[in-house]
């Protein structure tokens, strides 16, 4: 079975089409709509599906994760190509969905693992269900709810269980902010965790045609692959404190940004940083990723009280 996936996975998508009526028919009989406060803009294009399969490179056998797999549409070629899915899912009507247009084949040997349940828990916190499913995934490959796809990606960086490959559909205006360089107006604490937790590298760009509903933005899938040296969950969670301080008034220098954050005076909050005589001039903007890292550990030093919010 392993050698007949890979050889399919090699050529053209092999699995018909799923078409607008065919989804809009199942969605109709399970009761159920595309609903924007979940962020539900369903992929129909079934090249762009299959061509996201090959970007993640999953091979037959792996547990491969999905955030948000909807009807199921990436869910059924991640199957075709060999995969085991562990999908979580907010909306309770989709399980129904994916059942009647997920060919049963593809289900054979307990290969989908369907769990109803929202992968947050807050803002900014992986939920229990998602995190039961991280240990022993080597990819996630998702069209992610545009909502929900930034703190999902922060959250993921932070665990250590979480795949080393994502491969995720994302707004384009994210994908922006998450690859940003220093200097740029696109940078801030999402560009500098992406800095040094991984490599980012935007593999396609995806038309809003290709969806149905249609969204009003632009769309790229998004390849993710862990850095080596990742720094670990509380150096993490240390840092994101920091960039909240150093982020929260972009025209403000870093010295001056900080202390009006954590309510001090410049002079405390250098005395505790120890900038530089020209980096006391710069904003948390022209500082490089490394640097704001050392700087968060400083800063941790002097205030070990503060906690990351839930």
């Amino acid at each position: 079975m392993a050698d007949d996936a890979r050889s399919r996975s090699a050529g053209r998508p092999h699995l018909p089409p799923i078409l607008r009526p065919h989804l809009e028919a199942s969605l109709q009989a399970a009761g159920a709509a595309p609903l924007k406060r979940h962020g539900q803009n369903f992929l129909l294009d079934h090249n762009l599906l299959a061509a996201i399969v090959r970007d993640a490179e999953v091979q037959p056998g792996e547990e491969v994760l999905e955030i948000g797999p909807g009807p199921g549409l990436l869910t059924r070629h991640l199957l075709d190509v060999g995969a085991f899915v562990r999908a979580i899912e907010i909306d309770a009507a989709m399980e129904q969905v994916a059942s009647d247009l997920v060919e049963p084949h593809l289900r054979e040997g307990g290969r989908l693992r369907w769990v109803h349940g929202d992968a947050l828990a807050g803002s900014r916190r992986l939920s229990p269900a998602l995190l039961a499913l991280l240990p022993g995934t080597l990819r996630l490959v998702a069209n992610l709810p545009y909502g929900v796809a930034a703190p999902l990606l922060m959250a993921l960086a932070r665990e250590s269980d979480a795949p080393p490959l994502q491969v995720v559909m994302i707004q384009k205006e994210l994908a922006e902010r998450l690859s940003a360089g220093p200097g740029g107006r696109d940078y801030g604490p999402l560009a500098v965790i992406a800095a040094l937790t991984c490599r980012v590298q935007t593999v396609r760009k995806v038309p809003p045609g290709a969806f149905w509903p249609v969204p009003k933005v632009q769309s790229v899938v998004l390849r993710l692959e862990r850095a080596p040296a990742w720094p670990g969950k509380e150096a993490l969670e240390r840092l994101e404190i920091f960039l909240g301080l150093a982020f929260r008034s972009r025209r403000k220098t870093l010295l001056n940004s900080v202390a009006e954050g954590a309510d001090l005076r410049a002079s405390e909050v250098q005395a505790a940083l120890e900038l530089k005589e020209n980096d006391q001039k710069k904003r948390a903007e022209a500082f490089e990723a490394l640097q704001l890292e050392r700087l968060a550990r400083k800063w941790a030093d002097h205030a070990p009280g503060e906690r990351p919010r839930p």
